[in-house]
């Protein structure tokens, strides 16, 4: 079911499409006719924080999806089989991370179009969205739809666990005389043609004019009372501390569901506070200590952290046009002031002051132990490949614990010509040795090759130790190493199972519980991980890196002042609740070493 906002209607036609899977390159499929009249204009991806299609229709799934724009021109009346967006590296070559389809002729996730098209009415001209494909189409013979001129689409790719803004996608458009395809594109690296007109005054619909889910009721809530947004010109917000007003040179303060962010820096310095930033793989956080009080914030987490206690924020701390911006009132109260609140017309003040003794006590300081120095493994020596040669590449393929992995073919890629490679393969020690062509190219390593765990076979895609690419005149001399091998789970509550007398759910206030089965896929015992679900990077909430291996789940709603309520779960697909349940691992659309599960949550009653 879909909810539809004023002016999106469903097109009738316009259903999904046939077509195969092109392996292309900038023009069109390789040896492919490229169609004539068909010009692929703009296409960029805006953002990858919409929550529009699920993996099959427009049902919004608790996952931020990845919205793209097209602008497509049609010279005469075109028939389009059918839409593929790939993620590739930035030369346009597959990684195997997703595929996003309008159709079901192989494997792929939904990739979701919405149509902006000028309606012309007695009141005047207005812009009107019509969803082309609601879902994945079941007869792939029918296409997507017949169009022509200048076309400005809006892509909604179904999450995958995968679609990331440092990401590079390419889109085909499959029509009955050809493919034609785009160049390679990052967020804010659009491609656009020359000549491309600029958008239109009136924009195409954004992530939050497109459709939604219905409830089932069939009273629509009150709308709420309306906050100033993120940017709004006609909003002055005023902050004074301690009676003098803040100016905020690099970013003016903004409203997020109705609280108010302000630059990282220049809040925590002005209450006294030493910063710091942090990054840990894709982990970004923002630190202010002073006085053995300490408060952290995640971007992008509604879970912070006070002294080492989790406290759930009501909006994240995030980056807004480049800038770090946090809670002001989050940050001021828990450094121990008070936080007052006025307006007036289109004024908002917000005064930080000295609190009331007895009203708002600053934490108590917590002193930090002097850690157990944990101790440092002795590295695991690579054996040596002997010494570099021209026109050679070589070395070992091996796990984190020094062990060879043998049989599993290795590719020397070539960046010079497209989809060109040589291969060799791995010995019974895990050595290979490949004589590259003695062209004047340079060359990358990468392999690809499955495991067996529990009787299923994993995929796993390695990139060489290092990754860096080498001119083959020079040879190298390049390892691989099977190491750190993590997934992740998502939990997606019902809740329809909770009665309106509970307190409000929170996804974050669930406890998960993962015990071993067996040995993990490193060889060893593991150790049962308990974890609150949090929000995770790719979207929706879970918990993220746990060491690969069979594993039993239970979860407990755990809401402040109430008692711990358990939980049934499911595996995504069935039907099969219970209060835990063994599962595996399972790669995403054969993803290398890509892996994850999926969770249905609802209340035992």
């Amino acid at each position: 079911m879909i909810r539809m906002g004023k002016g999106i209607k469903l097109t009738g036609a316009a259903l999904l499409l046939a077509g195969s899977l092109a392996i292309s390159g900038i023009a069109g499929a390789f040896g492919e006719t490229v169609p004539e009249g068909v010009t692929i204009k703009e296409f960029s991806l805006l953002d990858t924080s919409s929550d529009i299609v699920g993996s099959a229709d427009f049902t919004p799934e608790g996952n931020k999806d990845g919205h793209f724009r097209l602008q497509l021109g049609l010279n005469k009346k075109t028939t389009i089989n059918a839409v593929v967006l790939r993620s590739t590296d930035d030369y346009g070559k597959d990684n195997y991370q997703g595929v996003w389809r309008t159709n079901r002729a192989t494997t792929g996730w939904l990739l979701g179009i919405v149509q902006d098209k000028l309606i012309t009415t007695e009141t005047g001209v207005t812009h009107e969205s019509n969803i082309i494909n609601p879902g994945f189409q079941k007869d792939v013979k029918e296409p997507v739809g017949e169009f022509e001129g200048n076309l400005t689409l809006d892509l909604y790719a179904s999450n995958n666990g995968t679609i990331k803004e440092t990401q590079s996608y390419v889109l085909e458009i499959e029509t009955p005389q050809g493919t034609v395809v785009s160049k390679p594109i990052k967020y804010k690296k659009p491609m656009i043609v020359e000549g491309t007109p600029a958008p239109a005054s009136s924009p195409s619909p954004s992530p939050s004019s497109t459709p939604t889910v219905p409830s089932p009721t069939t009273s629509p809530a009150p709308a709420p009372v309306p906050a100033p947004a993120a940017g709004d010109k006609d909003m002055d917000i005023r902050v004074f501390f301690k009676g003098n007003e803040l100016h905020f040179a690099d970013a003016q303060p903004v409203v997020k569901d109705g609280r108010t962010l302000v630059p990282f820096r220049q809040l925590f310095e002005t209450l006294g506070f030493t910063v710091k930033w942090v990054e840990e793989g894709s982990v970004q956080k923002a630190i202010g200590t002073k006085d053995g009080l300490s408060i952290e914030l995640t971007i992008q987490s509604v879970n912070a952290s006070v002294n080492g206690k989790t406290v759930v924020l009501d909006v994240p701390a995030q980056i807004i046009d480049g800038r770090t911006m946090v809670p002001l009132r989050f940050v001021s109260e828990s450094s121990g002031y008070d936080v007052g609140f006025s307006s007036s017309g289109n004024v908002w003040t917000i005064q930080i002051e000295d609190a009331v003794p007895g009203t708002n006590p600053q934490p108590t300081p917590v002193p930090t132990p002097t850690p157990d120095p944990t101790p440092t493994p002795e590295p695991i020596p690579v054996p040596s490949a002997g010494e570099v040669e021209p026109y050679v590449v070589k070395g070992y393929l091996l796990n984190e614990h020094g062990q060879p992995i043998s049989g599993v073919t290795i590719n020397a890629d070539n960046l010079l010509l497209y989809d060109s490679n040589m291969q060799g393969e791995t010995d019974e020690n895990g050595y290979y040795r490949i004589e590259l062509a003695p062209i004047p190219a340079t060359w990358r390593m990468t392999t690809r090759f499955s495991l067996d765990y529990n009787g299923k076979k994993l995929d796993f895609w390695l990139q060489a130790d290092g990754d860096k690419s080498f001119a083959g005149s020079a040879g190298a001399i390049r390892n691989f190493t099977l190491k750190d091998v993590v997934g992740h789970i998502e939990i997606h509550p019902d809740f329809f199972s909770f009665d309106d007398d509970m307190p409000q759910f929170d996804t974050t206030d669930l406890e998960i519980t993962l015990t071993p089965v067996g040995q993990l896929f490193d060889g060893s015992a593991g150790k049962t991980i308990t974890a609150n679900a949090e929000a995770l990077e790719t979207g929706g909430h879970g918990v993220d890196n746990i060491p690969l291996g069979r594993y039993k789940i239970s979860a407990t709603w755990k809401p402040e002042g109430h008692a711990p309520m358990p939980m049934l779960l499911a595996i995504t697909g069935t039907s099969k609740y219970a209060q835990s349940l063994e599962f595996d691992f399972r790669n995403i659309l054969g993803g290398g070493s890509i892996f994850v599960n999926q969770f249905e949550a609802k209340l035992a009653k």
